[in-house]
């Protein structure tokens, strides 16, 4: 997710950039600085001069399973652009996209973007013959409520409810199901570290939970029994991300442990373990802001 959404912002603020060419003055010499002006020229344009901004550029490592359960993982290392923004409507960071709709003393009401990779079903011995897994979008309503707060602490309750949607080049979105991971949230900000610890809970509708344990008639093997994926609980949930800034630079660390030794599809051939552990960490400088 934070990649797609970090993809989507570059060129955002690229377009930006490009549309505003003929604002340029000619006496101007430093190009960072022009280029910085044209963006805060056409943010307040649409209402969003009281946005901060950063751009930069990374390379991550990091190591995930194909999909919850599977026994297969992948290890990537790759650079990335990266994008920051903050305004009254809308936040863009390491945690994904996020648009303000309502916004209280005790309670926030955002858009959420998430996502899920694709997988090739022929590099996960559980799947080997089966339909490859698909890039895969969600979108919907988060709530937070703040539970308690300190100086530089916060207690928070998210509750994400997501529509989501399987992409293909050949054919148009194909809507399956939703997801939900209720969960509480702690963070803490303090001398240019954050901290953050989430526990919650994976939900998923029927159709949601189909994409990854359901084997279909076709797929059936003397190891492959058919199988008909239920909704309910995917698994429990514990991660811990920290950031530390240094000047421009960011360091990002990151690890998820999930249990799905309760999940409503233990009965499926394709959830090959009952828990696993993801993380990565990555490295960023920021070369352009406001």
């Amino acid at each position: 997710m934070i990649g797609l959404s970090v993809l989507s912002a570059l060129g955002f603020f690229c377009a930006l950039a490009n549309a505003a060419e003929s604002d340029k003055a000619t006496t101007v010499t430093d190009p960072i600085s022009t280029e910085a002006g044209m963006v805060d020229k056409l943010l307040k344009r649409v209402g969003e001069d009281s946005a901060t901004w950063s751009l930069g550029a990374g390379v991550a490592a990091g190591a995930y399973p194909h999909y919850p359960g599977s026994r297969q993982s992948e290890t990537a290392i790759a650079p990335f652009p990266y994008a920051e923004y903050h305004s009254d409507r809308i936040d863009l960071d390491r945690d994904g996209f996020a648009a303000k709709l309502f916004q209280s003393e005790r309670f926030t009401l955002d858009l959420s973007v998430n996502g899920a990779l694709p997988v090739s079903a022929n590099k996960n011995d559980l799947r080997s013959g089966m339909d490859d897994l698909e890039l895969m979008i969600e979108l919907g309503p988060q709530l937070e409520i703040t539970l308690a707060s300190w100086s530089h602490s916060i207690l928070r309750f998210d509750i994400p409810v997501r529509a989501n949607f399987e992409l293909t080049t050949s054919h148009a979105p194909n809507s399956v199901g939703w997801s939900s991971d209720p969960r509480i949230h702690f963070e803490q900000n303090y001398a240019n570290w954050e901290w953050e610890i989430d526990v919650g809970a994976l939900w998923g509708s029927q159709s949601y939970q189909e994409v990854f344990y359901t084997v279909a008639a076709k797929d059936v093997t003397a190891t492959r029994p058919l199988y008909q994926a239920k909704s309910g609980l995917l698994g429990w949930r514990l991660s811990a991300t920290v950031e530390r800034r240094i000047g421009d630079w960011i360091v990002l660390g990151y690890l998820r442990q999930m249990d799905l030794g309760q999940a409503a599809n233990q009965g499926s051939p394709l959830l090959g373990q009952n828990s696993y552990l993801a993380g990565g960490a990555a490295v960023i400088y920021m070369f352009k802001s406001r």
